[in-house]
């Protein structure tokens, strides 16, 4: 008989494999300076046990989500991770970060609510890794500040000391996410362990648009996270669990995302999203059994609190949320195109296969792009500003579409679809600012093809502000040099955004 692997033994040697590419990352190679802002038992190890003893921090429920005053004693955790002023002053600014904004449930009934109330306080990392993210966004805000003339010298020196603790949290939540890894690799894990690994996970990668030289390591976490998924799945299957825990699909679901975006900026990116996309149709991780669970999974994932008006907020952003989670697929056509040694220009059946599907996408979704041109403004409902994504989404796609064909670079229909894309974006940004970092990456890619120099302007603009708090938000790096015209206009694009306004200030907290 032939010896059949068991699947955690093949958890086992994945483990292993997994810790050596950590260990192997220039972030894991750094040695972690000790934070003036955090302390740490150096006895302590990551707490991701059930039979820890627990100790729940001050945070409020979603039923009564109100802010409180920060205490100015420590908060020590049942992991021996005790946090300052500045330390609570960040994990209390999460609810109200981009990063929250950039996934468009509001934070209140949001999977990130669930892990940050109830997962967080019992792994350190996850703690860690929410506080280092927060605190890099909370550094670069202040250099807005900077960008636009009103940075005072205290100013200055809390970025610094912001960025000090973002970067010492992050690399000792690497040390822990090992840990977890390995934890779960050899016991099969709790629920709970599971889903504090996937939130540290996506919450590392989040932390890596916020620095520009962490392109390299976020690729090798999404290779973890593969070499991770299948053994950990077929010893589920052995032991008759069905999937990943609620939250972590959600989670795999925005991470997929993620690694969509990262595709853009190294060819080495998307490959968790292809082998997401190549499930079959029934597997609880393909990529659209991953988009129906994350639909589905809030109302389970809370229970009975969860109230009627999220199940109708749920349910009126369904259709824009599918529009956008179809318009991911097309860009796996593209980059194909793209990274061909001729960018496509044998492959004409294939290039008139792409135009049809973007047809046959826009006729279905006629009504939420007539929306998002029609209407003069949100009125605050999220539903609006999920249309204005979706929507933005769907042109960038006819946008780079446009640098594929080698017979019509310049389209009839491409000056009408990029003025579309800046009025849209104008008014977006113009009722709420913020929300240019959730539409950063369509605008950015209408950029390099518009002529009219007063959107181009306008669109440069809103992009150097942008890349102030998330310099890796998709443009491409050195891998596309030479790469057909697409290939040059995402590097002009990238050469546009990539100023000193983010490379000095970083050099200069750096010391």
């Amino acid at each position: 008989m032939h010896n059949v692997p068991h699947p955690k033994g093949e958890m086992r040697r994945d483990s292993a494999h997994l810790r050596t590419m950590l260990q192997d990352s220039p972030e894991m190679r750094l040695e972690p300076t000790r934070s003036t802002e955090s302390v740490v038992s150096d006895r302590a190890r990551p707490s991701f046990t059930s039979s820890s003893p627990r100790l729940t921090l001050d945070v409020p429920s979603p039923v009564n989500f109100v802010p409180s005053a920060l205490p100015t004693a420590h908060i020590p955790l049942s992991n021996s991770l005790q946090l300052t002023l500045q330390d609570q002053q960040s994990f209390m600014y999460v609810r109200d970060s981009v990063m929250v904004l950039r996934i468009g449930k509001p934070f209140q009934w949001s999977s990130l609510s669930y892990i940050y109330l109830n997962i967080a306080s019992k792994y350190a990392g996850v703690m860690r890794i929410f506080i280092a993210g927060a605190s890099m966004e909370l550094r670069s805000k202040t250099l807005l500040d900077r960008h636009d003339g009103t940075l005072s010298s205290d100013q200055y020196e809390r970025a610094r000391r912001l960025e000090h603790s973002a970067r010492s949290h992050y690399h000792l939540a690497l040390k822990d996410l090992s840990a977890l890894v390995d934890h779960i690799s050899f016991s099969g894990g709790s629920d709970d362990d599971v889903n504090a690994l996937f939130a540290m996970w996506f919450l590392i990668l989040h932390f890596g648009l916020y620095d520009s030289q962490s392109i390299g390591a976020s690729h090798v976490h999404l290779e973890g996270i593969r070499s991770f998924l299948q053994p950990y799945l077929k010893s589920c299957r052995e032991q008759d669990k069905t999937t990943l825990p609620l939250a972590s699909q959600q989670l795999l679901y925005y991470i997929s995302y993620m690694d969509i975006y990262l595709a853009f900026s190294s060819m080495a990116g998307g490959r968790l999203w292809m082998d997401l996309l190549s499930e079959d149709a029934d597997s609880p991780v393909s990529y659209d059994g991953l988009f129906y669970s994350a639909r589905s999974c809030l109302p389970k994932l809370w229970g009975t609190q969860y109230p009627i008006s999220e199940l109708l907020d749920d349910l009126e952003n369904y259709r824009p949320l599918h529009f956008l989670h179809l318009c991911q697929k097309p860009k796996l056509s593209i980059l194909n195109l793209a990274t061909s040694s001729d960018m496509g220009r044998s492959d004409r059946a294939g290039r008139q296969q792409l135009w049809k599907e973007l047809t046959k996408l826009g006729d279905e979704f006629a009504d939420v792009l007539a929306l998002a041109d029609k209407v003069v403004d949100t009125g605050t409902r999220r539903l609006i500003w999920t249309v204005y994504h979706a929507s933005l989404e769907f042109y960038a796609l006819q946008v780079l579409y446009s640098s594929l064909d080698p017979d019509d670079e310049s389209p009839p229909w491409l000056d009408r679809v990029v003025a579309t894309v800046t009025s849209i974006g104008y008014k977006a940004v113009k009722e709420d600012p913020r929300q240019l970092y959730r539409l950063v990456w369509p605008l950015a890619i209408a950029m390099i093809r518009t002529r009219d120099l007063v959107h181009r302007d306008w669109l440069k603009d809103q992009l150097l502000r942008a890349q102030i708090l998330l310099p890796s938000f998709g443009l491409p790096g050195s891998d596309w040099d030479g790469k057909g015209l697409l290939g040059q206009l995402l590097l002009e694009a990238n050469r546009t955004c990539h100023t000193v306004a983010t490379t000095a200030d970083q050099r200069l907290l750096k010391g």
